[in-house]
């Protein structure tokens, strides 16, 4: 009887949707807990970073106050333009749950659920746009969540504005995918996720419109762009600078105005020798020549490019083309040093060409099942554990190693280098405001300039 009632409340459109959230709730906290099981975090320099830049946050908004664009707090003291040149306004998931609890370990951890609630979610957006069957579209979301590269940005690099970027490059593809059918609605998800990203990351928003720039130029010249299609980009164009005025004005008047030490600029390839012996071992500890997507996914990618000899027709088979072909360039096989000297060198490592690989996988594996009238709930279920024991395990390993040095380095001598770098990166919340201060970086200081 309770049962007959309980299906007469809700029909069966709001049953789909609370197992789809219940799946995206349990989704991304899986993603979450492994890496703050033992009530540590295994923090990295750019994790430290990233610390100083959400205690200045937390500390301006207690206060009553907008951030400022300078950070006096962590890096030494020393006042780093962080807040100018690295937009925050999507941090404010980590902010809020800071201003809201009183442990800053706990609000931190909150921060990285609610990140991959919104990964999560994005990817299956865009995965529900693209097939109606639902066993694809639960594998779409799981292959791009569960990307081991994913996991690197989140909890080896702890590169948390890249992070911000892999989770909102769904809603850029999804945008697209809609204008290129004609649909209005492509304009509002194409400047939402743009403008996302660009409240998050300067240089993945530089990535990424380059990305869409060679979409729709390949789109061209295939002579399937028209005047729409062009009118609805532009709109796009015009909401996200509306909707990124705050974040990018700071980011130019702070570059025009003021002389800053740059990043160093580089462009450190993959080594395929480092990359395949760490996907073999699950290893994604953080290397700028070793980052991969894990063995899973790699694997499907491969499988993908092998399908291409067999199956001739298909959107799927582009996809895959784009995939594999960015895969290769970011390797070190290609002459990198001749790019020296130009624009290319601010992206630093082609490891971040690997974002945009994961969602090329993921559409190519969509619109390929799609293609196949793919309906095999036992090996969907089988390839989805497959793809989330790989995520996870890597997570998990990085997380006991990180403990093991601690223990590690527990009966020695703290004044030695290497042993206060174990203490200091297990972070917990005895230490947590000890790691705020911990790094200074060149990057983004004011440059003296002597004057002859």
């Amino acid at each position: 009887m309770l049962a007959m009632r309980f299906k007469r409340i809700l029909t069966s459109t709001q049953f789909k949707a609370i197992v789809t959230t219940l799946i995206i709730l349990v989704l991304a906290f899986i993603s979450t807990y492994p890496a703050f099981t033992g009530h540590f975090f295994a923090l990295s320099n750019d994790g430290s970073i990233h610390l100083a830049r959400l205690e200045s946050l937390y500390q301006a908004f207690k206060a009553g106050r907008l951030p400022s664009l300078v950070n006096f707090i962590g890096f030494k003291n020393n006042g780093v333009a962080m807040n100018a040149m690295y937009p925050w306004l999507t941090m404010m998931i980590y902010v809020i749950p800071r201003l809201l609890i009183q442990s800053p370990m706990l609000a931190f951890a909150l921060g990285f659920f609610i990140m991959n609630i919104i990964t999560v979610t994005n990817s299956y957006l865009l995965a529900k746009y693209l097939s109606h069957n639902r066993l694809i579209t639960l594998l779409g979301m799981i292959t791009y969540q569960f990307n081991a590269y994913h996991f690197q940005l989140m909890y080896t690099r702890v590169a948390i504005g890249e992070a911000f970027g892999y989770a909102f490059l769904p809603l850029i593809i999804l945008g697209l995918f809609k204008i290129w059918n004609r649909e209005k609605s492509g304009i509002f998800w194409l400047s939402i996720g743009m403008s996302l990203v660009a409240n998050s990351h300067v240089l993945s928003l530089v990535i990424f419109t380059i990305f869409v720039g060679i979409l729709e130029i390949i789109r061209l010249f295939s002579r399937k762009i028209d005047l729409n299609e062009i009118k609805y980009l532009m709109l796009s164009v015009g909401l996200t600078i509306l909707m990124s005025l705050y974040s990018l004005l700071n980011v130019i008047d702070w570059m025009l105005h003021n002389k800053m030490v740059s990043p160093t600029p580089g462009l450190i390839g993959l080594d395929p020798n480092n990359e395949f012996s760490r996907i073999l071992s699950n290893d994604i500890t953080e290397s700028a020549t070793g980052a991969h997507m894990g063995i899973a996914i790699t694997f499907i990618l491969i499988y993908l490019l092998a399908q291409l000899l067999s199956k001739a027709t298909g959107s799927w088979r582009y996809w895959a083309i784009g995939a594999g072909s960015i895969f290769i360039l970011a390797q070190n096989w290609l002459p990198t040093f001749k790019l020296i000297n130009t624009p290319a060198t601010l992206i630093q490592f082609t490891m971040r060409f690997l974002t945009i690989v994961a969602v090329g996988t993921t559409i190519s594996l969509i619109l390929y099942l799609n293609h196949n009238n793919w309906h095999t709930t036992s090996t969907t279920i089988f390839i989805s554990l497959f793809v989330i024991i790989i995520g996870l395990t890597g997570v998990i390993q990085i997380h006991r190693q990180n403990q093991k040095n601690y223990l590690s380095s527990l009966p020695h001598d703290s004044s030695s280098a290497a042993v206060h770098q174990f203490r200091i990166r297990h972070l917990t919340s005895k230490n947590y405001y000890e790691n705020i201060d911990r790094m200074d970086v060149p990057d983004y200081h004011s440059r003296i300039v002597k004057l002859s």
